[in-house]
């Protein structure tokens, strides 16, 4: 499941980048997290929209198969925040 999230990710937007993967979620609740990399700048519309998507296949595959997926999704400007 999550080899299909990172591809699905992957597909709504080629650019980003998988940061990290955790098979198993540090919080509870979590069976993984992923976190990602927008190529954007600064969050914008796309970034929204993508996000909408990601966050609506996260709760089908909690839904349909009763495994939660963190995702935490980041752009280039929020990245460059946590670094400083």
């Amino acid at each position: 499941m999550i080899d299909e999230m990172c591809q699905f990710i992957l597909q709504l937007e080629p650019k980003a980048k998988i940061l990290d993967v955790e098979p198993e979620g540090r919080d509870e609740g979590e069976d993984a997290v992923i976190r990602v990399l927008l190529p954007y700048r600064e969050w914008n519309r796309k970034a929204d929209k993508i996000t909408d998507a990601i966050y609506q296949r996260v709760w089908e595959i909690e839904m349909e198969r009763g495994y939660f997926i963190g995702v935490s999704l980041r752009t280039l400007d929020q990245m460059k925040a946590t670094v400083t």
